[in-house]
């Protein structure tokens, strides 16, 4: 077998490591789009129970409708108060400070 020359190895490897990076990027891009569909499917069945909530006590009587309304915002402010674990949401692509002052520490 014959050997590669060093410029067709170096080819190969730099073509590997592109490789791996956009493969990573694409598991990224992927996990995001996964993500992203189920917040969408669940604000979704949210207004769509929300709705039907309110069409029953609007069939029932006006009474119904209010008590209705009262238990749906009260649901919904639960809800809310029990999704957020008071953790700052993530940054894309972002620096923390720290990075930023050792970037430019060692910048030239």
């Amino acid at each position: 077998m014959t050997r590669l020359r060093p410029a067709w190895r170096a080819a190969a490897v730099i073509a590997a490591a592109h490789a791996r990076v956009a493969g990573s990027r694409l598991a990224a891009a992927r996990q995001r789009a996964r993500r992203d569909r189920q917040v969408l499917t669940s604000a979704a069945l949210v207004v769509l129970g929300l709705g039907g909530a309110l069409a029953g006590g609007a069939l029932i009587g006006e009474w119904c409708l209010g008590l209705v309304l009262i238990a749906e915002s009260g649901g919904a402010f639960w809800w809310g108060l029990q999704r957020d674990d008071g953790t700052a949401p993530p940054r894309e692509g972002g620096r923390t400070l720290p990075e930023i002052l050792e970037r430019a520490r060692h910048a030239p």
